[in-house]
């Protein structure tokens, strides 16, 4: 993750390491298309304890050349990326309906082959001297290609910290410093038995 915008994140793949546009492209796909289903479940559970309306959510993907590195000044820097692809995400973010992923065609040819996807229309965003075509993104294409995408990917576990009593600070520091390392190794000893 990049950082928080108001009550939006931003997030971005492909550096400091990169796997491939393609597989950059498809890692994004699959975290939208999981936090969209996450946030699903969590409203059906918010819905039975009272909370009608729930969290609405919606996303805008788009796959470009960025610059990336620390932009500001002695006193405050920021790892961040900037660039015409990310100004198109927020774009595509914003004219998503509530609880729809909306991605360019750019992206959608990069990842074609593993989802379903719906073209929308071509639309001239804010700032974009030409209409670019937009497409939803719905789902992987079968059960097949979500599990094929499994065997590719790390998902964490959920790591939650509570500052009940703030004197404590220093455990709980090093406590997120253990779990990184364990993270890491695991990481790195997962790599190493994809290798052939």
């Amino acid at each position: 993750m990049d950082k928080f915008i108001g009550d939006a994140v931003l997030i971005f793949f492909g550096d400091p390491e990169t796997e491939g546009e393609q597989e950059d492209a498809l890692k994004c796909a699959e975290m939208a298309i999981r936090m969209m289903k996450r946030v699903g479940e969590l409203n059906k559970h918010w819905k039975k304890l009272g909370v009608v309306d729930g969290l609405k959510v919606r996303m805008g993907i788009s796959t470009g050349f960025c610059t990336v590195g620390n932009f500001g000044s002695d006193l405050r820097l920021d790892y961040t990326v900037l660039g015409s692809p990310v100004n198109l995400a927020a774009r595509l973010q914003t004219m998503a309906e509530h609880n729809t992923i909306f991605i360019d065609e750019y992206t959608k040819d990069l990842i074609n082959s593993h989802v379903n996807s719906k073209y929308i229309d071509d639309i001239t965003p804010k700032g974009f001297a030409r209409p670019i075509p937009v497409y939803r993104l719905k789902d992987f294409k079968s059960a097949e290609h979500r599990e094929s995408r499994k065997n590719l990917t790390h998902v964490g576990e959920r790591v939650e910290v509570s500052f009940i009593d703030s004197s404590n600070i220093h455990a709980a520091i090093e406590e997120l410093k253990r779990i990184q390392e364990k993270f890491e190794s695991d990481y790195i000893e997962m790599k190493v038995k994809k290798k052939p």
